[in-house]
């Protein structure tokens, strides 16, 4: 999933915006514009978008603070893993 799919989801879906502008370097936690309940849904919607598990222990700022991290980790995940 793309940077802007995600910046999507969250301005569509999140902050009910569609003009929002959203940096990808932006700490959307700290900022004020995700809470708890919107990562919770952020991940849902990333779960079932790409089928992929995402354990409750690697929902944490490192991984979702900004669209940035959340590019890198969901990369992290879903990388081909070894034979």
């Amino acid at each position: 999933m793309t940077i802007d799919e995600i910046r999507g989801f969250i301005r569509d879906e999140l902050l009910n915006d569609p003009s929002a502008t959203i940096e990808v370097d932006e700490d959307l936690l700290l900022s004020g514009r995700l809470d708890s309940l919107g990562v919770l849904r952020l991940v849902a919607h990333l779960q079932e978008s790409m089928d992929v598990e995402i354990p409750p222990e690697d929902i944490v700022l490192e991984h979702f603070g900004s669209l940035r991290r959340m590019e890198a980790y969901l990369g992290s995940v879903c990388a081909p893993r070894g034979p």
